[in-house]
């Protein structure tokens, strides 16, 4: 216990520095900018709140402020209530293409600083998992491309489009080529096979796997979940799902698949092996009305993994495709909390990044770097968005300015920043109160 809590501690203080960190990046940005660009930069300050510690040079005072959930950079004459003097160096003074910079680079900052994270990730090596060592498809979805081509669990890629294939993210590589049809040479029960798949928008491209196809992720049982089917039937960790039915099981990614063609009350009979031997188990699947499917009560295993480095080169094209994935992502949950497919209650702020990035940086470095990339990203790309106190907010503004060939009248912009101020606290409170409820599972990580 008392070493769970001296790990939940520590977690914290390394995720308040981490926090720290990537507020310094994004905030680096804007006073580089300010700087270049000459204007008169007041405070450069990390965190907010009662300033702890500060440092004047030259004409910027250097603050440590209280609360470590941002920072910011005052530049002279920057609010609509400061005072103006018209000095060239003043922020209302100074052309709207350079307040745009300045905007601007605070999230240039944090893109930039993810890529390299991610660059620097690759080169000191990533988990990967064996599996996908191996080209051999395990699960191909009902009505995608591959399927409608003839594609099954079980086939194994020896090429596309003349090119060979060693690996599944070979098969991943060359499904980012705008290439149609996609001709595939395949192996299946030691037959040659060809199979042609047509780049139809409506098939596969709306997965996100090549097509409609998965990888052959080993149906190893990590868990069993006590008073559900597979528990009373008698299986345990460490089996291995071979079959269902008459169906041969490749894949983890099949196991929901077959299921779900079954009916309520019917017996499957589920094929197992177990330290080398075969046995066959009558399973009842349960109907899990929440997610409307049968399950049978298992959680997978973690599959085996190794480390894979990479040279400088290779890293780059690595870490732009994952900076490319993360920048997408926030829009795909954007997206579903819009359409409600996604709880509010998911999200989260800093009272919840703080431990969990604590956690992840004694994972290790390539981990924690992952993890920084991604809220760097994330803090880019939602400062960008035009939420009046944010960047993206300023940017508005600014347009607002070149269309109307003057600013808002300093009335209407104290009225729009005190309402903004205003939401972003109870937002702030809202999300933090999701983070409380979500804290108790955070720290139990520590008692795995």
């Amino acid at each position: 216990m008392i070493l769970m809590v001296a790990k939940s501690l520590l977690a914290v203080i390394i995720g308040i520095f981490i926090l720290g960190v990537m507020v310094i990046i994004h905030e680096l940005g804007h006073f580089v900018a300010a700087k270049a660009l000459r204007f008169k930069v007041l405070a450069f300050s990390i965190g907010f709140g009662k300033v702890l510690l500060k440092k004047t040079a030259g004409e910027t005072e250097y603050r440590l402020s209280a609360i470590p959930f941002g920072g910011y950079v005052k530049m002279a004459g920057e609010q609509p209530d400061d005072e103006q003097t018209g000095e060239s160096y003043e922020f209302m003074v100074k052309p709207k293409w350079q307040r745009a910079v300045v905007a601007v680079a605070g999230p240039v900052a944090n893109f930039l600083s993810a890529i390299l994270m991610l660059w620097i990730m690759y080169q000191v090596g990533v988990e990967r998992p064996q599996y996908l060592d191996r080209p051999v498809i395990g699960y191909v979805a009902d009505s995608s491309a591959a399927h409608d081509a003839g594609i099954r669990a079980g086939d194994s890629v020896v090429a596309m489009n003349g090119t060979a294939i060693a690996s599944w993210n070979d098969i991943e590589d060359r499904f980012m080529t705008p290439e149609n049809p996609v001709i595939l040479s395949l192996v299946r029960d030691g037959a040659s096979l060809r199979r042609n798949i047509d780049r139809n928008p409506a098939k596969g491209e709306e997965y996100t796997a090549p097509f409609g196809m998965e990888p052959a992720l080993p149906p190893v049982v990590g868990k069993v979940r006590d008073t559900l089917p597979a528990a009373k039937a008698g299986m345990r960790p460490g089996d291995t799902v071979l079959s269902i039915d008459s169906v041969r099981i490749y894949s983890w990614f099949q196991i929901s698949g077959v299921l779900k063609e079954g009916r309520p009350g019917e017996t499957r009979m589920v094929g197992i092996a177990r330290t080398g031997l075969r046995e066959t188990l009558s399973i009842q699947p349960f109907f899990d009305r929440t997610d409307s499917r049968f399950v049978l009560g298992i959680e997978i295993k973690s599959p085996e993994a190794r480390k894979v480095r990479y040279g400088a080169l290779p890293a780059v094209d690595r870490c732009l495709r994952k900076s490319w994935d993360y920048t997408t992502m926030i829009f795909d949950v954007l997206g579903k909390l819009i359409s409600r497919k996604v709880s509010t209650t998911e999200l989260s702020g800093p009272v919840g990044i703080i431990p969990a990035s604590g956690i992840i940086a004694l994972q290790g470095l390539s981990p924690l770097l992952n993890f920084m990339a991604l809220i760097s990203i994330n803090l880019g790309v939602l400062n960008l968005f035009p939420l009046i106190i944010t960047d993206g907010g300023l940017l508005l503004f600014l347009l607002l300015e070149a269309i109307r060939r003057k600013p808002l009248s300093l009335k209407t912009q104290l009225s729009i920043n005190r309402f903004a101020i205003i939401f972003f606290i109870l937002f702030f409170f809202y999300v933090s109160m999701n983070d409380f409820h979500k804290l108790p599972e955070i720290f139990k990580l520590f008692g795995k």
